[in-house]
């Protein structure tokens, strides 16, 4: 077991690696023309990108290094920092507006997004405080509902934002979580119910999403408006056939394509690189989640093998989401393709879960010693 730990740490690492080095490549290939454009440096995007791909790098290698199960003392007072900033963001005049949402604060120079970093310190708590309490789980009022009411508090939060995506794909994981660890599914199933309402309320009744359901259907439909986006990206995968056009000679990033470096980056990987490009990175994206799931599966500490799975579980939500969008089998949503994106917040808090990831599968090499907490528990020397 020690040897498979080992090899999955060392594929974990180097997919990252290679994704993030990757997505500053096709970063400045997909964002340069949009650069000169709007601020004068081909290269805007890409140097903020590399900074905080520095800093992702730094807290990636920090965790790595560290024994994830001193995570849990700092697990609440960073989740009370956490919805300090999420209430923080929703004030005016400290949160920043941006397309119509006010989820970022500037600060020094860099905008960063509190839902981000909200992420991870709930994935911790939760870890935690499941590793302690999952018997309890079977209880509605007593075990499920508290996780749920507590949980729900943030992702309302981020939901006002707006960032109803966020809110929506940290939800799944969180449910997963709670199945994974004891959770009744009839339990679940009955809360589901008094959410419909809003769920329908919020997919069909709020103009945005409603009209992109709509377009879902036949992009067509709005060439130039809410279809527009899906359009350019098929033209994008259409244009790259198998092989590619080439590093650097996309066109539907010269400004036909909105968002390029951003949630579309995927679009012109395929136009560059072709089916076989994209089809390689997804290859890495898989390799990473194989890895992950069998370090989840193999931990012995209930706390660890939570943290794994929570881990790997919204890496590849985020994965399916947006390849799903930039080929056309999901709706249109924002959501940043892990490690390649533009969104700095985003770079150095996944690169920091994939520090905890490796911290896990090192410490599993390491060894580890049976503790009276039960039989499939155990802590790391």
């Amino acid at each position: 077991m020690h040897n498979r730990a080992r090899n999955d740490e060392k594929l974990i690492l180097a997919g990252t690696l290679a994704l993030v080095g990757f997505g500053l490549v096709m970063l400045y290939s997909a964002s340069s023309v949009l650069a000169l454009n709007k601020f004068g440096d081909p290269a805007y995007f890409f140097k903020r990108q590399a900074v905080w791909a520095l800093m992702g790098l730094a807290a990636m290698v920090a965790l790595w290094k560290t024994d994830y199960t001193k995570l849990r003392k700092y697990s609440l007072p960073v989740l009370a920092v956490s919805f300090i900033l999420l209430v923080a963001v929703l004030v005016p005049g400290v949160g920043a507006v941006i397309n119509g949402s006010r989820r970022w604060i500037r600060l020094a120079g860099l905008s960063f997004q509190p839902s981000e970093f909200v992420k991870p310190a709930l994935m911790v708590f939760l870890a935690a405080s499941l590793a302690k309490r999952a018997d309890k789980l079977q209880d509605f009022a007593g075990g499920l509902l508290p996780y749920l009411a507590f949980v729900g508090t943030f992702l309302l939060l981020i939901a006002l934002e707006p960032d109803f995506g966020t809110a929506a794909s940290f939800g799944m994981v969180t449910l997963c979580m709670l199945y994974a660890s004891g959770a009744r599914l009839k339990h679940m199933a009955m809360l589901a119910l008094p959410l419909l309402p809003l769920l329908y309320y919020e997919l069909f009744m709020v103009s945005f999403r409603r009209a992109r359901l709509q377009v879902y259907m036949d992009p067509w439909t709005d060439p130039l408006g809410t279809g527009f986006q899906s359009i350019q990206s098929f033209i994008a995968f259409g244009n790259g056939g198998l092989t590619g056009v080439g590093l650097g000679q996309g066109a539907q990033k010269l400004l036909f394509l909105p968002e390029p470096h951003s949630d579309f980056i995927y679009s012109v990987i395929g136009e560059e690189f072709g089916l076989a490009g994209t089809l390689a990175v997804l290859a890495v994206y898989v390799m990473i989640l194989a890895c992950g799931t069998r370090v989840a599966l193999k931990c012995e500490d209930v706390f660890g093998r939570n943290l794994a799975f929570g881990v790997t579980m919204l890496t590849g939500f985020q994965v399916f989401v947006n390849t799903g969008v930039t080929t056309g089998l999901l709706p249109n949503k924002g959501m940043p393709l892990p490690f390649m994106s533009a969104g700095g917040t985003a770079l150095l808090v996944a690169m920091a879960s994939v520090g905890m990831l490796l911290s896990i599968a090192r410490l599993q090499d390491a060894g580890a010693v049976r503790t009276g907490q039960g039989p499939a528990a155990a802590m790391v020397r």
